[in-house]
């Protein structure tokens, strides 16, 4: 087997000797497979089961049972799933669900110690209401704004509008933003996740502009308010997002309208992520689209490596807690003893 699938199992889990490896393991995943986020919760899914291949590959005594639910993009949605796999399918430990969807469900895997790993979700309710059982492999979302911010200040760009779509990951990006951005004014407009008329924002917007952040939830809000920016202004200014925006097919429905966009995004290890990727092609005759995948395949994986030397809830939750300098395909990290990893970096590209 590649040497990636290898180095995965060595990273040091600190613990004492295992216990007696068990016979099976249920796993559940839940990701959004039909809604707003299904280009990434689709490679989630499919790097979910390819960790489960992949380890039973390594491990031919032990059955693992991975039951995965679609979670639609919804939080009424993600909770039921999650219900039924704690109490129908007696699940322990669940890696899920894609981007903020995972919210809702922190509060329930810490009521019924249930270890929840997020692999593409890492918001503010890691830090402001810090629990046991609810880890994220996933980047800062801080990250994704303290790069805009420190490349609009490099640039001394003033008069900055914000356009942000209103759910718990964009409140983290837009708190960050405004926090960070030296130059005045910030003027900040929010929107639902349905809005597609942003005229009378864009007419309000100042005269002297000099940078646009737009931190939308879909290609279709992007979409429209190029579009409609284009016909109401002559003006220009440079565009900043998150990663999102690269997610716009096709790419000249970004462009055509004469903007320059920097986005920022998450830093990987390219050679593990380019074997991760071969590993995913053989398997799957397609490439992932989205960088979480690589995420939702080293988490699946450190789960179950915890499951088999100790499947109880609270051994597996320490284990996790307690993973450090673990190699992965999405790159070397540490929990230390906490929720979220360490050693995961942003940068800005540009279209």
């Amino acid at each position: 087997m590649m040497r990636l699938f290898t180095t995965i199992v060595a990273c040091c889990f600190c613990l004492s000797a295992a216990a007696k490896p068990p016979a099976d393991i249920s796993i559940g995943g839940i990701f959004d497979l039909s809604g707003g986020g299904a280009i990434w919760g689709i490679d989630e899914r499919n790097a979910f089961l390819l960790a489960v291949k992949d380890f039973e590959a390594r491990n031919s005594g032990i059955k693992v049972d991975a039951i995965v639910e679609d979670s639609q993009f919804s939080s009424k949605h993600t909770v039921t799933a999650l219900q039924k796999l704690i109490s129908v399918s007696k699940v322990k430990y669940v890696v899920g669900a894609t981007w903020e969807t995972t919210v809702p469900m922190m509060p329930i895997c810490e009521a019924r110690k249930v270890v929840c790993i997020s692999p593409s979700y890492h918001g503010k309710e890691y830090y402001t209401h810090p629990g046991r059982y609810s880890f994220t492999a996933w980047f800062d979302d801080r990250g994704y704004s303290t790069t805009i911010a420190d490349e609009i200040n490099g640039r001394g760009l003033r008069d900055v509008v914000v356009f942000a779509a209103i759910t718990p990951y964009y409140d983290s990006l837009v708190d960050n933003l405004s926090q960070r951005l030296r130059a005045k004014p910030v003027r900040v407009e929010r929107m639902g996740l349905e809005e597609r008329d942003f005229r009378s924002m864009i007419v309000k917007a100042s005269k002297s502009v000099g940078a646009i952040v737009m931190l939308l939830d879909n290609a279709g809000q992007i979409q429209a308010f190029l579009k409609q920016w284009a016909e109401l202004r002559p003006d220009r200014p440079p565009v900043f997002s998150d990663d999102l925006i690269v997610f716009l097919d096709p790419p000249d429905d970004i462009k055509r309208y004469g903007f320059e966009f920097r986005y920022s995004f998450p830093v990987f290890d390219e050679a593990e992520m380019k074997e991760f990727v071969s590993r995913y092609e053989q398997e799957f005759k397609a490439k992932p689209h989205a960088s979480s995948a690589s995420v939702s395949y080293d988490e699946t994986t450190l789960v179950l490596e915890c499951a088999k030397r100790d499947p109880a809830s609270e051994a597996v939750r320490n284990c996790v807690a307690n993973t450090a300098g673990y190699k992965g395909a999405s790159g070397t990290f540490s929990f230390g003893g906490g929720q979220t990893v360490t050693g995961r970096s942003m940068a800005i590209k540009g279209l």
